[in-house]
């Protein structure tokens, strides 16, 4: 089916020359070959990728992505996914599937939609933007700013995607003086592990109204090889102990202060260093967006924003809030994610502005829009790289598909597909404009729209309330 595809995709730009509307039937078929695959043999098991399956999935990617790119000149196919004639509808269609599992309670129950990062036609647009990405990468590494931006992306999409079948989550409830060395997986199941952990006591610190201020566990970690670790395991504050991470997850709500069990979540992901590696060339890549030419400023202002914050008001992360948004990690993700709400308003005044008063004489107006946005989707990009971090020293996990980083990914994902676009060539103005409004709506819906959707409904960990 695949090579069919091929095909008669070679032949139609052989004929015709390249043109977003292949990109967008490039895309539509695999949809519709992921919906048979869905039909036919059931939602995709990540399991079966687990070592060793998974590297040699990620060679044979890796492979078939260079081969591409070596042919390039020959095979017109494999030139076209090189190009913002197919980057763009692959956005537009990870963007609409990504606002699907937005929309819908993420569940087990078995529907098609219930778990998207199980359905085929998700899957298989994800990876078709990957190889795209993989592509765009070997074909243009001239700007630093961008090879460190796509290259990251690359790794990180990969590697977390790939990585996933490895990683393993325990929870633990271990009573006070009574050592524990087995853990619960997602389906209940027992997992012996190679350590044991004895809880010496829980710790709890109250504010005035006794919402808790601070809970943490003093314990004992006894290794396979006889090492004795007494330390202390709070929030925002995990331990590393023989490539396992325990993380304190909970306690007896009921006897708050009085707890005597402790709920840990131990997580071992060999893939996490791989993951941090693109996370942190993302983030270099805009951070070299910002402070090339004239960004600086941006860059200079948000520096000080969180140094006034820092030094004024030192409380905001530290002592006036729950646990886990006691964290450093609070105000740069916060302040980054404030400035790229800020800078899209700002953009999408100007789009306002040229959408009412026409198109003549507007491209100082446009070049604003394009200015703008790109300096606020490098600041998206820093805030939400930023909070995979905090996750992942949080809950042990940077990116779990929560309802808000489903639709921050979809934000994301929407501001991408404007710049792509308008980086494609001089193009329409109307439509770009248009895509800035939409857009902006989408912010919305990421930054206070979501409190209103049932798939959010107790699900999500940004409620803090």
């Amino acid at each position: 089916m695949f090579f069919l595809l091929f095909l008669y995709a070679q032949s139609l730009i052989v004929n015709a020359g390249y043109s977003m509307k292949y990109g967008f039937l490039i895309g539509g078929v695999l949809i519709v070959i992921g919906l048979i695959l869905q039909l036919i043999i059931g939602p995709l098991v990540w399991a079966v990728f687990a070592w060793p399956v998974n590297i040699v999935v990620l060679f044979v990617m890796l492979a078939v992505i260079i081969a591409a790119h070596l042919l390039r000149h020959k095979v017109h196919v494999f030139r076209l996914l090189s190009t913002y004639d197919t980057a763009i509808p692959a956005l537009v269609y990870v963007a609409i599937l990504t606002i699907v599992m937005g929309l819908i309670r993420q569940s087990d129950s078995g529907s098609w939609f219930d778990n998207m990062l199980t359905f085929w036609p998700f899957v298989l647009i994800y990876a078709y933007m990957t190889m795209i990405l993989g592509l765009v990468v070997l074909r243009k590494t001239t700007s630093f700013s961008f090879l460190m931006f796509h290259l990251g992306l690359f790794m990180v999409l990969t590697t977390s995607t790939l990585g996933n079948a490895d990683m393993k989550r325990l929870k633990m409830l271990v009573a006070v003086n009574e050592p524990e060395w087995c853990g619960l997986d997602r389906e209940g199941r027992v997992t012996e592990l190679p350590m044991v952990i004895e809880l010496k006591r829980f710790i709890m610190e109250e504010y005035a109204n006794h919402s808790p201020k601070r809970f943490a566990s003093e314990v004992q970690i006894i290794t396979q090889s006889g090492e004795k670790h007494d330390t202390i395991i709070e929030v925002n504050k995990p331990v590393s102990v023989d490539g396992w991470k325990i993380y304190q997850f909970g306690y007896d709500t009921r006897m708050g202060a009085k707890s005597r069990i402790s709920i840990f979540e131990l997580v071992r992901d060999p893939w996490q260093p791989f993951a941090y590696i693109g996370m942190g060339m993302m983030l270099c890549g805009a951070l070299c967006i910002l402070i090339s030419g004239r960004r600086k400023r941006w860059l200079l202002l948000a520096a000080v924003a969180v140094a006034i914050v820092g030094l004024l008001k030192p409380e905001i992360y530290s002592s006036t809030l729950i646990p886990v948004l006691q964290s450093h990690w609070f105000a740069p993700h916060v302040t980054a994610y404030m400035f790229a709400y800020a800078l899209m308003a700002v953009a999408l005044v100007i789009a306002l502005f040229v959408l009412i008063q026409g198109f003549k004489g507007t491209r100082v107006s446009v070049f604003n829009v394009d200015s703008v946005v790109f300096v606020g989707l490098a600041f998206l990009t820093i805030g939400m790289l930023l909070g995979a971090f905090w996750a992942k020293e949080a809950w042990g996990h940077y990116w779990a598909w929560d309802p808000k980083e489903t639709w921050a990914a979809i934000t994301w994902f929407s501001y991408l597909i404007y710049v792509h676009y308008r980086r494609r060539g001089p193009l329409a103005v109307r439509p770009a404009m248009w895509l800035q409004v939409v857009s902006f709506l989408l912010l919305q819906m990421c930054w206070w729209g979501i409190n209103y959707l049932p798939s959010a409904t107790g699900t999500s960990v940004h409620t803090y309330n």
